[in-house]
């Protein structure tokens, strides 16, 4: 009997399960809006649905399409818009009696950029807010394409998250983020950072799992004063904030005992560090007999791996 009843009780769930076949077609759609953005040079087909009255998708409808107006781009009677350039055109698409007009913004993509890695600091209330990913498009004349659909992913989301393009921090680590717009693609890096109290925090780096040895140090200091701290041996990527300080005597970084590259990823004040046995990180900002408030700001520290 215990069997037999489980064998009915399957059978129940399954028949509930099947769903019912959509009826006639009532409308076409796209979805949410009349307007289809094609940042794509291939042939694309128009996203176009045909829904019965309760708003079912009928599969296989036989829809089709023409051009009706706007700029003369190419859109076959299957449904597929070629975007050879930048244009708008209007689309026809019927079934039956069943007739819709679509909007298709043509803006193809040339390439993807990223201006550089995506910074939090976990801990600071300022630094430590979701952003926006900041993808740029570009079209074959090398300037930005503003209207663009695509879609975003980032590779650890134990890092970080993405809803829409909007970035959330979620624990420290390095992790990257991409943008696919039409058929380009590229990707950034996105490095969240621990708040620490001071540059002493760098002795216990070694101690840490490499994957999350991120500390952002704060800085405060008046005119003339400086400190030092020595840096673990290894490979460390350090970056001061502001990255683009134009105060007149900006906070300075000088590293001691290591074979060190300036300029990382296009930033002046990011640099790249092989640190031997004596290395030390100097912090210091000039003298000057202006009076001048302190300055304040970050020093970046993570491992550089491989």
């Amino acid at each position: 009997m215990r069997i037999l009843t489980t064998t009915i009780s399957l059978l129940s769930v399954c028949a509930c399960g099947v769903p019912s076949r959509a009826g006639p077609a009532v409308r076409l759609a796209t979805g949410r809006s009349d307007t289809v953005i094609v940042n794509s040079r291939r042939a694309t087909p128009l996203p176009i649905q045909a829904f019965d009255a309760a708003g079912r998708a009928v599969a296989g409808a036989p829809i089709r399409y023409a051009w009706a107006g706007g700029d003369s781009l190419r859109v076959d009677t299957a449904g597929t818009v070629t975007c050879t350039r930048s244009g708008d055109l209007a689309v026809r698409v019927s079934l039956g009696r069943i007739s819709a007009r679509v909007f298709v913004r043509c803006r193809p993509v040339e390439y993807v950029r990223f201006p550089g890695p995506v910074q939090f600091i976990l801990g600071d209330s300022e630094m430590n807010r979701p952003l926006q990913l900041p993808v740029t498009a570009y079209g074959a004349d090398g300037h930005p394409v503003v209207v663009f659909a695509g879609r975003a992913e980032v590779l650890d989301s134990g890092v970080a998250t993405l809803r829409g393009l909007t970035l959330y921090p979620r624990s420290r680590g390095i992790t990257e983020a991409g943008a696919y717009i039409g058929e380009r693609a590229a990707w950034t890096g996105v490095h969240i950072y621990q708040r620490v109290d001071t540059l002493a925090a760098l002795d216990t780096l070694l101690r840490v799992d490499p994957e999350q040895r991120l500390f952002a140090v704060p800085l405060r200091l008046k005119s003339g004063e400086f400190t030092r701290q020595r840096l673990p041996p290894g490979g460390w990527m350090l970056t001061m904030l502001p990255e683009e300080d134009h105060d007149p005597n900006p906070i300075r970084l000088r590293i001691e005992g290591a074979a060190c590259q300036a300029n990382i990823l296009n930033t002046p004040r990011r640099f790249v560090c092989w640190a031997g046995p004596t290395a030390s990180v100097i912090i210091y900002r000039p003298f000057s007999r202006t009076q001048l408030s302190a300055e304040t700001g970050y020093l970046l520290v993570r491992p550089v791996f491989g």
